[in-house]
């Protein structure tokens, strides 16, 4: 489902539109925090990006975003826009990215441990108003994370082939259209790992993400979940069933620690929500990270009905 080149910045056919959206991730349960890095590309050379770092404060100790423009001959084998910097030494398999700002410094060398997966190996595929196409990938990641106290104080993390994630998305999305959508990843220190998305858009539910099996990956037919929610219906508690093409089941449950809200879309009137997870893959500890997507008037619905 990968050309060579497809792990780079997409251009569109003419008269099109195209935007490119990487991410790199890493939940901390020992430390009770949750690192992602966000950043988008698109072909006019419009580029944004959020480095948020949280724990089970209410408030996130990092929430840093940039936006501006880049040129057409920036790449992202070796993409530089103010503190941010990512190389790709080997397309679909490493990445090095560093982050440093007054509030954070950051360096995250990513491995991967399995194939880069595409939702289009699904049998729901991916729909066309979300992505051209996506891929999926967990790893490992050495480096450290240093964040600014409150107090004055620093803390620094060191990794040593810590497990973590990363995807990279292209084609243009609406935000608007889907009715809600549950994405989730999950890892454990022995190297499992499993990736789920479940979405309703246009009256019709869909799943995609595979489970990590030998060294391989193995597509999801669909998810079986129950999730719990706080009266503010932010995530709480996961309990999902991956049943993949080949019958497996691999039973995943999420308990959030962490949670965060990302910068809303206006424009399109949604809403983000990032959580930081405690972990089990069939019993196993591990750690992960569930986002969901609402509609905001939805969802301001939900919460003021209480039902």
């Amino acid at each position: 489902m990968f050309g060579p080149k497809d792990d780079l910045r997409h251009w569109p056919a003419p008269g099109g539109r195209m935007r490119d959206s990487l991410f790199w991730e890493m939940i901390m349960p020992d430390e009770r925090l949750g690192l992602q890095i966000y950043l988008y590309l698109t072909d006019r050379g419009r580029v944004g990006y959020n480095v948020c770092v949280w724990g089970a404060e209410k408030d996130p100790l990092v929430l840093d975003l940039g936006g501006g423009t880049v040129g057409a001959d920036m790449d992202l084998d070796d993409f530089t826009f103010e503190g941010l910097t990512v190389k790709q030494p080997e397309l679909r398999r490493t990445a090095e990215v560093a982050y440093h700002s007054e509030n954070v410094r950051l360096e995250y060398s990513f491995e991967a441990v399995h194939d880069a997966f595409s939702y289009h190996d699904n049998p729901d595929g991916l729909p066309s108003w979300f992505a051209a196409n996506r891929l999926e990938q967990s790893g490992r990641v050495n480096g450290f994370l240093e964040v600014a106290g409150r107090g004055g104080s620093t803390r620094r993390i060191e990794w040593d082939r810590r497990m973590g994630h990363r995807d990279h998305s292209w084609g243009t999305r609406d935000w608007a259209l889907p009715h809600h959508w549950k994405w989730f990843v999950a890892y454990t220190d022995s190297g499992r790992a499993v990736n789920g998305w479940i979405w309703i858009a246009r009256g019709e539910w869909g799943f995609a993400g595979c489970v990590v099996r030998d060294g391989r990956t193995v597509g999801v037919s669909h998810i079986e979940h129950t999730a719990g929610y706080d009266d503010d219906m932010t995530q709480r508690r996961l309990d999902a069933v991956l049943v993949d093409v080949e019958g497996g089941r691999t039973h995943v449950v999420l308990d959030r620690y962490g949670l965060i809200k990302l910068p809303s879309n206006v424009k399109a009137g949604t809403e983000i929500w990032e959580s930081a997870c405690d972990a089990t893959i069939d019993g196993e500890p591990g750690a992960g990270q569930w986002e969901t997507h609402w509609p905001t008037a939805y969802l301001e619905h939900l919460i003021e009905s209480g039902r």
